[in-house]
């Protein structure tokens, strides 16, 4: 996967807003409409939804109203890295608003951030865009459109029944369903190449069915900004044992594991973002791509926080020359202190909150470092 620079950021928000706010059949409102429907499954059994509600309307409208007024955060590769390992020791933590870096944003990973360890299309999640929503904030991730040899085949048969009349596509799906044949298999291998396309073509026609008895095939078969929707999670502030389950157009094939840890991977990069150890600038897009996000929306912001992790400290400041002094204490070695989370008390929310403290050299410098030394290159 190509890395995404933090100069892109502004770009790729613009087209998937114009995209979130387009009316027509490539918009988002039609996009989620076919693959999404009203009432997918697993939404009906969620504390935000009701049964009345349509779900797809109402992601695609809060998509259009959020995406616009986002602010743009760009995560670099290191503090990528530190998000990862921190969120596998982060502890259960009640969500404040204030612990967001912003009500409204729209967050772009350097680098997918728990590759390897996710199903589908959540293995390459590498943007999080989140507002408000029923229940408290609403979170989406999204991934490049894959373009596997599979997936191309699908997207160009999609593409090409889309250019077909509505009413005619709906005809060859039902046609298809009803010959009832079985999906391809290693057990059910055709005997030519062109039995082997047309039962594979029968099989998507089939499986389509439920989505154009709803809706038209968006003409570019995927968003034409080229990020794929994979989730809406709906986040509650209060105390949590990972996330709720999200609505997700691949449900049933993503590991309850596997996600939350891409989720608490997004909490610990929140929570990091507003520690002392985080270094934050702006960077502008080109002149050439504040042009063309100009033609799109002449209103829309094009400055990104860069956010990066600060010079790692060599002397922890519980175990300064004075307090040496104080206690008495005369140390031989110095020694290599772990990223761990520490509890904070804060007395305006009367509870405790996570702190990151990052790994840092202590003891005196002038004595040998116990286990050798370590060396860490961070790009500025």
């Amino acid at each position: 996967m190509i890395e995404i620079s933090a100069k892109e950021v502004p770009e790729i928000r613009a087209r998937m807003a114009d995209w979130a706010r387009d009316p027509g059949l490539d918009g988002a409102g039609n996009w989620f409409r076919f693959f999404l429907g009203p009432h997918p499954p697993g939404a009906s059994d969620s504390y935000v939804f009701d049964r009345v509600d349509d779900v797809a309307a109402t992601i695609a409208g809060t998509l259009a109203v959020q995406l616009p007024a986002s602010e743009l955060f760009y995560v670099s590769s290191i503090m990528t890295e530190l998000a990862r390992h921190a969120a596998s020791s982060l502890p259960d933590y009640r969500l404040h608003p204030e612990d967001l870096p912003s009500p409204v944003g729209f967050m772009v990973y350097a680098q997918p951030p728990v590759p390897g360890t996710a199903s589908g299309p959540h293995d390459d999640v590498c943007i999080v865009s989140w507002g408000p929503g029923r229940g408290g904030v609403w979170v989406h991730t999204w991934a490049p459109t894959s373009m596997s040899p599979a997936q191309r085949g699908v997207v160009q048969i999609g593409r090409n029944l889309a250019k077909a009349d509505h009413h005619d596509a709906l005809q060859r799906a039902r046609a298809a369903a009803a010959r009832n044949l079985p999906p391809p298999s290693p057990d059910n291998k055709p005997a030519t190449s062109e039995e082997a396309a047309d039962l594979w073509g029968a099989h998507l026609l089939t499986t389509w069915l439920p989505n154009l008895e709803r809706a038209p095939i968006p003409p570019s078969f995927c968003p034409p900004h080229g990020y794929e929707w994979c989730a809406l999670t709906p986040m509650e502030f209060t105390e949590m044992e990972g996330w709720p389950d999200g609505v997700s157009d691949s449900q049933s094939s993503v590991a309850a594991e596997s996600k939350i840890a891409l989720q608490r991977t997004i909490l610990a990069t929140w929570l990091l973002m507003g520690q002392t150890l985080v270094h934050s600038e702006r960077v502008h897009a080109p002149r050439a791509a504040r042009r063309r996000i100009e033609t799109l929306d002449p209103a829309i912001g094009t400055a990104v926080r860069y956010i990066d992790l600060r010079r790692s400290r060599t002397e922890s400041s519980g175990h300064s020359t004075d307090d040496r002094e104080k206690s008495g204490r005369e140390y031989h070695h110095s020694w290599i202190v772990r990223g761990h989370w520490r509890n904070q008390y804060y007395p305006s929310r009367n509870e405790n909150r996570p702190i990151w403290i990052d790994w840092h050299r202590a003891g005196p410098d002038d004595k040998p470092l116990i286990g050798g030394e370590r060396v860490n290159v961070l790009r500025r």
